[in-house]
């Protein structure tokens, strides 16, 4: 199992974060959420994540943006990158360049999602 580890979500869609968050908890994560990468950059100084999944294309503060501050801050936390919109997808390369360990297109399965953070995670594929 993955010992209560927490991940943090940050999407300015309240769609998207309710859905990872249902299909997370049923994976007994313990989960923060954040609407915009200013607000999930200032709870990943107080919670620290043990992951954070971050969508690329948001208000205020853009993925990229706040993938490049959370390197400098908080070096070894896995960030895995999501985008659909069709500008987004062309900034995942650059997340992971600049240190997502991983990528997630939109729409992605939950099974995708859970074998993206397991890889993350150093764990193996899950079975369902």
């Amino acid at each position: 199992m993955n010992q209560a580890k927490r991940i943090l979500i940050i999407d300015d869609d309240e769609k998207i974060r309710t859905s990872l968050q249902d299909i997370l908890e049923q994976q007994g994560y313990v989960l923060n959420v954040a609407g915009n990468g200013n607000e999930g950059l200032r709870q990943c100084e107080s919670v620290r994540p043990d992951l954070i999944l971050t969508d690329i294309i948001m208000p205020d503060m853009e993925g990229i943006e706040l993938i490049m501050a959370l390197r400098k801050r908080l070096k070894k936390i896995p960030i895995i990158a999501m985008s659909g919109d069709i500008v987004g997808q062309k900034f995942l390369r650059a997340a992971q360049l600049l240190g997502a360990v991983d990528t997630l297109l939109k729409p992605f399965s939950a099974r995708d999602l859970i074998e993206k953070i397991n890889k993350a995670f150093g764990l193996g594929q899950s079975d369902g």
